[in-house]
C-alpha cells in the first residue's frame, strides 16, 4: 500500500507540474486571453493572445512587461480598437480627399483595415522593418497583399532615402524595441530630427499630411516642437487618459481654426459612418505650439 500511495503521489507531483508548465501559455490573461503564439524575431520578442475573436499582437520587453501593439476584433477588422488608431486618422479633417497613402510601421494591419473598408480607393503602400510582423499579420489579422495595398519589409529611413513616390498622408507609427538606437518609448532616433521631416515633405503632395503617434515621454513638447519647426502648421491631438498625442504635420500654410475642424469632422462621422467620432477626434485639439525666439 505503502508503495503504491508513493507512485500516485510521484504521478499527482509529475501532473502538477506539468500543468504549471502548461498553464502560462493556455491560461486566460489580462483581457487578451490566452497565448495563441510566440516567436522571437530579429528585433523583438512578439506575443498573439486571443480572447474569442479578438487577437492582439504584444511586444513583449526584457523585463517580461507586455506593449500591446495591436489588437482586432476578427469578425471586424475595421473597427479601430485603439483610440490613438482613430486619431490618427485626423489628417481627413484636412484632407477629405485622398488617393494615395503610406503607412510606416504595420502591426496587425488594423489601419490598413480601416483603410479598405472606409475609403477603399485609397492605394497604401505600409513599409514594416520586421518580416516578421508582416508574417503575422498576414497568418493572424487576416491582411493581404492586393491590387491597392502592398507590403514592403524596408527599413522606413532607408525606404525614404530611395522611394520616388509621393503620398497624400505619410502615417508614422513605427517602434522598435527600447534601445541605445531609440528613444525610451522604441522609436528610432533617425526619424525624429528635422532633416529627416524634411524628407518626408519631398515625399508628400501638395497640401500633404505626416502624422505621428508619439507615447508619453520626458522628451514629448521637445519632440512637438521639433515637429513644429519642420512645418507649416502643426495639430497637436490629445489621446484620452494621459494616452499620449497624435500630431498632424501639414504643409497647407493657413491654419484651420478649431470650429472649422469640428464641422470637417460631423461631414466625416456622416460619410463613413465609422465606430468613432471624427468629430469627437477634432474637439481634442490642443492649442498651437508656441516657438520662441532662440528655440
Amino acid at each position: 500500500m505503502t508503495t503504491r500511495r508513493n507512485v500516485m503521489m510521484t504521478l499527482l507531483n509529475a501532473f502538477a507540474l506539468l500543468c504549471a508548465i502548461v498553464a502560462p501559455v493556455q491560461a486566460y490573461d489580462r483581457d487578451a486571453g490566452f497565448v495563441e503564439h510566440e516567436v522571437q524575431s530579429p528585433f523583438s520578442h512578439i506575443r498573439i493572445r486571443r480572447n474569442g475573436f479578438v487577437r492582439t499582437m504584444i511586444f513583449v520587453r526584457d523585463n517580461g512587461e507586455e506593449a500591446w501593439e495591436s489588437q482586432m476584433n476578427l469578425k471586424s477588422p475595421h473597427v479601430l480598437k485603439f483610440t490613438y488608431l482613430q486619431h490618427m486618422f485626423a489628417n481627413y479633417l484636412l484632407q477629405p480627399k485622398q488617393s494615395k497613402v503610406l503607412i510606416v510601421g504595420l502591426g496587425g494591419g488594423s489601419m490598413v483595415h480601416f483603410l479598405q473598408k472606409h475609403d477603399p480607393t485609397v492605394a497604401v503602400d505600409a513599409v514594416e522593418i520586421d518580416p516578421v510582423v508582416v508574417q503575422l499579420a498576414e497568418r493572424f489579422f487576416n491582411l493581404k497583399p492586393q491590387k491597392n495595398v502592398k507590403l514592403i519589409v524596408a527599413d522606413g529611413f532607408e525606404y525614404f532615402k530611395k522611394t520616388q513616390t509621393k503620398y497624400d498622408t505619410i502615417y508614422m507609427d513605427a517602434f522598435l524595441k527600447p534601445s541605445a538606437e531609440t528613444d525610451e518609448t522604441g522609436v528610432p532616433l533617425q526619424l525624429r530630427t528635422i532633416q529627416f521631416y524634411q524628407q518626408l515633405q519631398s515625399r508628400l503632395t501638395e497640401g500633404g499630411c505626416v502624422v505621428f503617434n508619439i507615447n508619453p515621454h520626458a522628451g514629448l513638447d521637445e519632440d512637438l516642437k521639433t515637429i513644429a519647426k519642420a512645418f507649416p502648421q502643426t495639430y497637436v491631438f490629445s489621446l484620452p487618459n494621459s494616452e499620449g498625442v497624435v500630431a498632424v504635420g501639414s504643409m497647407l500654410p493657413e491654419r484651420r481654426e478649431l470650429e472649422v475642424l469640428r464641422e470637417a469632422g460631423a461631414a466625416l462621422d456622416k460619410r463613413f459612418k465609422a465606430s468613432f467620432s471624427f468629430e469627437a477626434v477634432a474637439s481634442r485639439l490642443r492649442k498651437p505650439i508656441v516657438i520662441k525666439d532662440g528655440e
